[in-house]
C-alpha cells in the first residue's frame, strides 16, 4: 500500500515536470522565431544586458541560483525555515526591484499556503508560485511587450521544473539545475559577442564620423574622453557607459551586448554638438543593435 501511494505521488510530480518542459521548450522556440521575424522592443529584463560585466557573468551562475532557489523553492522542502524566507525574501525582492504591482500575487501566495492543511500541496500553489517567479523578473512597464509575456512563460515553465527537482530530489538539485540553465543561457550569449566580427568599422553623419570595433567581453573595462562636446572616444566600453555620458537623461531601450572601441570626431565643416541625437543618429547606422 505504501509502495503505491508513493508511486501515485511521483505520477503527480512528473505532471510538474512535463508542464514545466512543454512551457518552458514551447516558449524558447517561439522566441527564437520572433527574434528572427519581428523587431520588438526589448524588456528591461535583456536591456540589463547593456550593462553586462564579468561580474554580472559569474553571479548569474553563482549567486542568482542560490538566492532564487532559496526564495522560491525552499519552501516546498516543508521546512519552517524556508516559509519565511520565501514570505520576506520575496517581499525584499518587490521592494529593492521596485515591483510594487506584484505584492498581491504574493499575498495570495502566502495566503493559499497558509490556508493549506492538508498533507499534499494543492497545484493551484505551485502555479502561484512559478508564476510570481516568472513575474519578479520583469518591471510593471514591461508587461505590454510581447517580448514580456514569452518571457513570463517561459520562466514559470522553468520554475515549474525547479519545483519537480525540489520535490523529488531536494533543494541541492534543483540549484544545480538552476546555476545549470543559467550558465548555458549566458554562455551562448557571451560565446556569440567572442565570435562576432570584430573588425574596425566607419560611419558618418553630414556632421560627425564614427569609428567602432567590438572587442572581447573578457578586456578589463577602458576609458572615456569626451572633448569640449565635439569629440569623444571610448575603450573597451559598453555602448550603455557610453550613452550615459552623453544623454543623462534617457534610458537605453535597445540592446547593444559587449564592449567597444569607439571613437567620434566632428567634421571640420561642422559646429553641431556632440549630444545625445547626435549620437542616436550614429548608432541607427551601425550593425552593433541586437535583434
Amino acid at each position: 500500500m505504501e509502495t503505491s501511494n508513493k508511486r501515485k505521488r511521483i505520477y503527480t510530480e512528473n505532471n510538474l515536470l512535463q508542464s514545466g518542459i512543454i512551457l518552458f521548450l514551447g516558449t524558447l522556440l517561439s522566441s527564437i522565431i520572433l527574434s528572427y521575424f519581428n523587431e520588438s522592443e526589448f524588456s528591461s529584463r535583456v536591456t540589463r544586458f547593456n550593462d553586462f560585466t564579468l561580474i554580472h557573468f559569474i553571479a548569474a551562475f553563482t549567486i542568482a541560483p542560490v538566492l532564487e532557489e532559496l526564495i522560491f523553492r525552499g519552501i516546498f522542502t516543508r521546512k519552517k525555515i524556508f516559509k519565511y524566507v520565501m514570505y520576506l525574501g520575496s517581499l525584499l525582492y518587490i521592494i529593492l526591484l521596485q515591483n510594487y504591482y506584484l505584492i498581491p500575487i504574493l499575498a495570495i501566495f502566502i495566503v493559499a499556503f497558509e490556508l493549506n492543511r492538508s498533507k499534499n500541496i494543492p497545484y493551484h500553489i505551485y502555479y502561484i508560485n512559478a508564476v510570481l517567479f516568472g513575474l519578479m523578473h520583469y518591471e510593471f512597464n514591461d508587461l505590454k511587450l510581447l517580448d514580456t509575456g514569452i518571457g513570463i512563460v517561459m520562466t514559470s515553465g522553468m520554475g515549474l521544473i525547479l519545483i519537480w527537482m525540489v520535490l523529488n530530489f531536494g533543494l541541492i538539485y534543483s540549484i544545480l539545475l538552476h546555476t545549470l540553465n543559467n550558465f548555458v543561457a549566458v554562455a551562448i550569449i557571451v560565446l556569440g559577442n567572442e565570435t562576432a566580427d570584430m573588425t574596425l568599422k566607419k560611419v558618418e553623419t553630414q556632421d560627425f564620423t564614427m569609428k567602432y570595433q567590438r572587442v572581447s567581453f573578457f578586456i578589463k573595462n577602458g576609458n572615456m574622453e569626451v572633448e569640449n562636446n565635439k569629440s569623444l572616444k571610448a575603450e573597451n566600453m559598453s555602448i550603455s557607459n557610453i550613452h550615459n555620458a552623453l544623454c543623462s537623461d534617457e534610458k537605453l531601450d535597445d540592446l547593444y551586448f559587449g564592449k567597444f572601441n569607439v571613437s567620434i570626431e566632428r567634421k571640420s565643416n561642422s559646429t553641431k554638438k556632440l549630444n545625445c541625437e547626435s549620437f542616436h543618429q550614429l548608432l541607427n547606422k551601425t550593425d552593433l543593435k541586437e535583434n
